[in-house]
C-alpha cells in the first residue's frame, strides 16, 4: 500500500512526518510518497496553491492520505468521497488558535475553526494527535507524540550550573525574553553568568546583553553544546493556546543531553518534567520564579544532576520515537 502524505505548511523534512514515513516503510509492506507547499511564499498565494495541491492530490497514484492541515484534511476527504481512499487525520498543532495567526486573521475566527475542524475528522479513517491535550478534542483518537530518535549522547563531565542555555532552529527575541532578563538578574549573584543561544538568533539583541550566540550547529553537535552551556531554560510564553499545551522539542534535546531545565509549567511540558523528574517547573512568564529556579539548583548540585541523568535515562526508556511508534502501525489502515 502507498500512503501519501499531504500537507500544506509542513516540508518534508519535518522530522514528525519524516519519523512517520521511515516507520511505515520499514516494514517493508507500504511506500510512502509526499506532496505538499513549499513554505517561504507571500500568504496571499495560499488559496492559488492549495488549488494547484488539491489538483495533484487527486491524480497521484496512492491508496491513503495521511494529511497534516484541516485544509488538506479537506482535500483529502474529497479524494476519498470521489475514489474511495482512506484518510488519516494527523494533528500536531491546535488549529483554532494557530490558524488565525498565520494569516493575520482576528482571534475569533478560531470559535469557527474548530467545530468545523472536528467536523471534518470524523470523517477520515482514522486521528492521530500530538499529545494528551491536542487530543482531548478528538475523542478515540491515537495519541503518537513527537518524542525524538535516541541519538548518542556525550557523557557529560559536569553542567556548569551558572550558565544557561535555550536552543532553537531560529530564535526571536519574544522566544528567550524570559531567560534573558532572568539571565542580566542572576549577574547580580555571579557576574560572568551568559545565557548561550544554541541556534540561529532571527534578529538582533539589545547591545551589551550577556549572549553568546553559536549559530547553527549539525545535530550531532548539540548535545556537547548543551552540556557546555549549563542549565537547559525551556521557557514559552503561552500567549494563545497553542503555545499552552505545545511540547517544545528543545526540552527533549536538553534532556538527551542529560542537562537539568527550568521549564514552564504548561500542561505538557510538566507532564514530562515531573515524570521524569528532569528538571524544576516555574510559572510562565515570572523571571523572578526563574531567578531562584537558578539559585536553588546551583545550591545542590547533586540533586542538579541527577536531575540531568534522570533526563537521559528517561529518554532512552520512554521519551523516543522507537517506545510509540507501534501506535502508528497499529492502525488499522496499515493491517489491511
Amino acid at each position: 500500500m502507498n500512503v501519501c502524505h499531504l500537507t500544506t505548511t509542513h516540508p518534508a523534512d519535518d522530522a514528525r512526518i519524516r519519523r512517520e514515513r521511515r516507520t511505515v516503510e520499514r516494514t517493508g509492506q507500504h511506500t510512502t510518497t509526499f506532496k505538499g507547499i513549499l513554505p517561504g511564499y507571500p500568504k496571499w498565494q495560499h488559496p492559488i496553491r492549495l488549488l494547484a495541491l488539491a489538483k495533484q492530490a487527486l491524480t497521484t497514484d496512492t491508496d491513503a492520505i495521511h494529511c497534516h492541515e484541516p485544509d488538506a484534511l479537506l482535500i483529502a476527504l474529497l479524494r476519498k468521497a470521489l475514489r474511495g481512499d482512506r484518510v488519516i487525520y494527523d494533528v500536531h498543532e491546535h488549529w483554532p488558535s494557530e490558524l488565525p495567526r498565520d494569516i493575520g486573521a482576528p482571534a475569533w475566527l478560531s470559535r469557527l475553526i474548530d467545530p468545523v475542524e472536528r467536523w471534518l475528522s470524523r470523517r477520515a479513517d482514522a486521528v492521530i494527535t500530538v499529545s494528551e491535550s491536542v487530543g482531548q478534542r478528538f475523542p478515540g483518537s491515537t495519541i503518537l507524540p513527537n518524542y525524538p530518535d535516541t541519538l548518542p549522547a556525550p557523557v557529560s563531565t559536569g553542567i556548569p550550573l551558572r550558565s544557561f542555555s535555550i536552543l532553537g532552529a531560529k530564535l526571536h527575541p519574544y522566544h528567550i525574553r524570559d531567560g534573558l532578563n532572568a539571565v542580566t538578574r542572576l549577574r547580580e549573584y555571579w557576574p560572568d553568568t551568559r545565557l548561550t543561544l544554541v541556534g540561529n538568533l532571527a534578529s538582533p539583541l539589545p547591545e551589551g546583553a550577556p549572549v553568546t550566540c553559536t549559530g547553527y550547529l549539525p545535530q550531532a553537535a548539540i548535545p556537547a553544546a548543551l552540556q557546555h552551556a549549563g542549565v537547559g531554560l525551556v521557557l514559552p510564553s503561552p500567549e494563545y493556546e497553542n503555545i499552552r499545551i505545545g511540547l517544545p522539542n528543545r526540552l527533549f534535546s536538553d534532556m538527551a543531553a542529560g542537562v537539568p531545565v527550568i521549564a514552564a509549567a504548561l500542561p505538557e511540558i510538566e507532564r514530562i518534567v515531573d515524570g521524569a523528574g528532569c528538571g524544576v517547573l516555574v510559572q510562565p512568564d515570572d523571571v523572578a520564579e526563574i531567578v531562584e529556579a537558578a539559585l536553588w539548583l546551583d545550591e545542590h548540585p547533586g540533586k542538579a544532576r541527577e536531575m540531568g541523568e534522570r533526563g537521559r535515562e528517561a529518554i532512552a526508556s520512554r521519551y523516543n520515537w522507537n517506545a510509540v511508534q507501534d501506535r502508528l502501525l497499529n492502525l488499522e489502515i496499515y493491517k489491511v
